[in-house]
């Protein structure tokens, strides 16, 4: 039988399409190859979102070349943002690669592959992208108890910075029938947990005109068998009062929040062209605590963005202090072509902002660290989800506010919620002992 692999890049949107690649694969008669060496066909699910995201593709198509060399008969192909971003030249850099196809047209896998192993080399993208869904009822899901679920596509805020609106389009809203009946389906296979996707989750519905994420999530908390509902990515302009009042009242839907900043510094807000002051995020915090207490934030901090001094760092540094996230994604700037913020003058040296990085790296560390031992002997309602790969005896699995936690236990427990007593407190990481089976 025909084996693939494919590897994916980026965010948890791309894990949710690579999972609808493997079904369309295996719906062709393909399975899945544990080594890259062993496939017939490589798959590379790609990232545009920063420059270190598309020099690991990069890396991974020159180790591929040699595997081409060995084995002329393996199919390479390339698909998602960065594939959407360059197209033909992909093809032109990189000639060992037999198609590229844009954000959406993976749904196009079947005719492509045709058309490859007839020996032809196809670029596939569409200039302005939209979504073709495929049945999820042959989406080939990673786990058998928690699913990605997509329910908006798209992004129409245009950050300076940002180049997904232009690869992934405008927003576009799923059917909340549709997202109802396939969350329904998940549940008659065991799902416990899902994860509802989008660039901007909180939009959802707005092209629709009667129905919005918070109503989604009712509905969703309906369904029997869905234990937990998480959502993300949220943007801190689009969050209602009536989602923070649907969250607090709801025990399915988790509280913990993604709501990336950026920057704490205004003027480089304004730069990035957020739509939001350091102030009016910072009451956003405040309000969401002062309904939810047990709510946990996570963000994305841009490091050094173009035309930022040392003023700007230091109330983006202020911002991490004052605000205590329970996890911040760092990086440093990277310009993206094609974005208005790719022509912004940028004289700081690159030393400068590895310096800041740093900085703010050490910074995190400290809260992080500072809020796992706040959790010391506490229970933690804990999904059970895998085994350590480097302790066969423990397994890991996150709480409520999304802390991983690692302790002893059988596979057999993996997939059930379990009362954690919380022992040890790591830098990115929690210890505990099991109490007993959860009722959640």
């Amino acid at each position: 039988m025909l084996k693939y692999y494919i590897v994916t890049y980026g965010c948890q949107m791309n894990k949710s399409d690579s999972e609808k690649v493997a079904g369309i694969l295996e719906r062709l008669g393909y399975i899945p190859s544990q080594q890259v060496e062993d496939a017939d066909l490589v798959l590379l699910n790609t990232c545009s979102v920063r420059e270190r995201a598309e020099e690991k593709v990069f890396g991974k198509l020159g180790e591929l070349k040699k595997i081409k060399k060995k084995n002329p008969k393996v199919l390479i192909g390339v698909f998602g943002c960065m594939a959407q971003r360059m197209k033909e030249e992909l093809i032109e850099r990189f000639p060992h690669v037999d198609f590229v196809l844009g954000s959406y047209k993976f749904i196009k896998l079947p005719e492509v592959l045709e058309k490859v192993e007839e020996g032809k080399k196809l670029v596939i993208v569409e200039e302005d992208p939209y979504p073709e869904d495929l049945d999820w009822k042959f989406v080939k899901r990673e786990s058998k108890f928690q699913a990605w679920v997509p329910i908006i596509y798209g992004c129409n805020n245009f950050c300076t910075y940002c180049i997904v609106p232009y690869l992934r389009g405008k927003e576009k809203s799923r059917d909340p029938k549709d997202i109802i009946k396939e969350i329904e389906f998940l549940a008659s296979q065991g799902v416990v947990e899902v994860t509802l996707l989008g660039q901007n989750v909180d939009s959802y519905g707005k092209d629709l005109g009667n129905i919005d994420l918070a109503d989604l999530l009712i509905e969703i908390h309906k369904i029997e068998g869905i234990k937990r509902i998480r959502f993300l990515t949220s943007h801190p302009r689009d969050v209602s009062d009536k989602l923070i009042n649907t969250v607090a009242q709801y025990p399915k839907i988790c509280a913990h929040w993604h709501l990336p900043l950026q920057a704490g510094s205004d003027r480089i807000l304004q730069k990035m062209g957020r739509g939001y002051s350091y102030k009016e995020y910072k009451a956003l915090i405040d309000k969401i605590r002062s309904k939810i207490p047990k709510a946990s934030f996570s963000t994305d901090i841009i490091v050094g963005f173009a035309g930022e001094i040392e003023e700007d760092f230091l109330a983006t540094k202020k911002a991490l202090e004052e605000i205590r996230f329970d996890t911040v994604n760092l990086a440093i700037y990277s310009p993206r072509p094609g974005t208005p913020a790719a022509k912004f003058e940028d004289p700081i040296p690159y030393e400068v902002k590895k310096k800041w990085f740093e900085e703010l790296e050490n910074l995190q560390r400290k809260i992080v660290y500072d809020k796992n031992l706040s959790m010391l002997g506490k229970e933690e309602i804990v999904l059970a989800e895998e085994v350590n790969p480097k302790n066969l005896e423990e397994l890991s699995g996150r709480t409520e506010n999304y802390r991983l936690v690692f302790f002893k236990g059988d596979k057999s427990l993996i997939g059930k919620f379990l009362k954690i007593k919380i022992t040890e407190a790591r830098l990115w990481s929690l210890k505990g002992e099991i109490v007993g089976e959860a009722e959640v």
